[in-house]
């Protein structure tokens, strides 16, 4: 009697289920990383550090995740570390240091890293 309820439960499943279904081929989207990546870079040398706020009073603001600014609601823009002919100053990399930034290079006062050229992009 148990096989019998088993068999009969199987069969039911397998109906239900539709049977086998063929994988339909999925299209190929050459751009499909690029979108993911968040945001999009405008140059392939720049690297996401962290988001912070755009205001220069509120640079101590930062975040591993878009959002908006604690103090003013402001959405948090990407720091990016980019070359020297596109940067707007230098920063720390570490995101716990977004407010030591500064116009000529140098080591961060706070855990000595080299400063790297960082810009903030810009909202689209």
């Amino acid at each position: 009697m148990k096989y019998i309820i088993m068999s009969i439960a199987c069969v039911a499943f397998l109906i239900g289920c539709g049977g086998e279904k063929k994988a339909e081929p999925m299209e190929h989207d050459p751009d499909a990383h690029a979108k993911m990546e968040k945001p999009q870079m405008q140059a392939m040398d720049e690297k996401l550090i962290y988001y912070t706020c755009p205001m220069e009073s509120h640079k101590h603001i930062h975040s591993k995740e878009a959002g908006s600014c604690s103090e003013c609601g402001m959405t948090l823009v990407p720091a990016v570390v980019t070359s020297e002919d596109k940067m707007e100053y230098y920063g720390c990399p570490m995101e716990i240091h977004s407010h030591v930034r500064q116009e000529t290079p140098g080591k961060c006062d706070e855990c000595g890293m080299d400063l790297k050229p960082m810009r903030l992009e810009k909202s689209a």
